[in-house]
């Protein structure tokens, strides 16, 4: 017990210091990596029969989600904006519906999408400092 709440300490040490110096783009980064790993921590959870990990983690993801969406800048962003709000918005619905019924596939669903919209935000980032 003392080893985990040790590991934790320094997991909460570790993003308390990536989350110190980032940048806007990088914040939103390190929001879909907490997402794609706690969707799997889920996951994980589900096939092991660990309801408190699979609580913890189900909210965790879909707090990430509100606050993905809570960041989309519509003025500036309109069209992607939009679309990704309408992507948010599906997810978090998904996350719900995990409660009731096929959970790993919904979750899964979810996971997947997001990684492809982290991919692609991480692209992005990789351009702007290329171009600049």
């Amino acid at each position: 017990m003392l080893h985990r709440n040790a590991l934790k300490a320094y997991e909460q040490a570790e993003t308390d210091f990536a989350v110190e110096g980032a940048d806007r783009h990088r914040l939103i980064e390190l929001l879909f990596a907490e997402l794609l790993g706690s969707l799997d921590r889920a996951i994980l959870a589900i096939q092991t029969g660990d309801q408190v990990a699979r609580s913890s983690a189900h909210s965790k993801a879909l707090m990430i989600i509100v606050s993905l969406a809570s960041s989309l800048d519509f003025e500036r962003g309109k069209p992607v904006a939009t679309t990704l709000g309408e992507l948010y918005e599906w997810a978090r619905v998904q996350m719900i519906e995990a409660n009731r019924s096929e959970p790993i596939e919904r979750l899964t669903a979810i996971r997947k999408a997001m990684a492809d919209i982290s991919e692609a935000w991480s692209m992005i980032g990789k351009q702007a400092k290329n171009a600049a």
